[in-house]
């Protein structure tokens, strides 16, 4: 005769609660971020995606290559990341905004004469930041939930 214990993660509905509301938070940042301006007069969803390799911040009519549909993306991803246990995909994707507006910021920098950071990379920012900590939330450690008794075969 031998014994079997089964464990599964237990979360509180504080932690779980938790995690869906800051996830929720951080893709409504993210996704608002791209109908803010970025730059002087220029919205995330007319700068071209090179302003984030290039100090040359472009605008494009073209919606698929554009800042502001990349913050979208992210945002989406971190809302599809709440089916999953551990919250990894809303990690990944609040980790991905706070690289996208680093290299935004990076470029902004190398050309501080005529650009400054607008409201829509910092809220994407802020955004980014409280998807990485709803992230973390929700499940607690593994602990033992059943004990079960199974025969073996000799």
């Amino acid at each position: 005769m031998a014994f079997r214990t089964r464990t599964a993660p237990v979360g509180s509905p504080t932690g779980i609660g938790l995690r869906v509301i800051l996830t929720l938070l951080g893709a409504l940042g993210l996704i608002i971020s791209a109908f803010l301006p970025w730059l002087d007069g220029v919205g995330g969803l007319e700068l071209r995606l090179r302003a984030l390799i290039e100090t040359t911040f472009t605008e494009t009519s073209s919606t698929l290559t554009t800042v502001g549909l990349v913050a979208i993306l992210l945002g989406l991803v971190a809302v599809v990341g709440l089916a999953a246990r551990f919250g990894g995909l809303t990690r990944a994707a609040g980790a991905l905004g706070i690289v996208m507006v680093i290299l935004f910021a990076i470029q902004v920098y190398r050309e501080t004469e005529t650009v400054e950071m607008r409201e829509g990379a910092w809220v994407a920012l802020a955004g980014a930041v409280v998807a990485v900590i709803g992230g973390f939330m929700g499940w607690g450690a593994p602990v033992a939930h059943t004990v079960e008794t199974v025969e073996t075969v000799d």
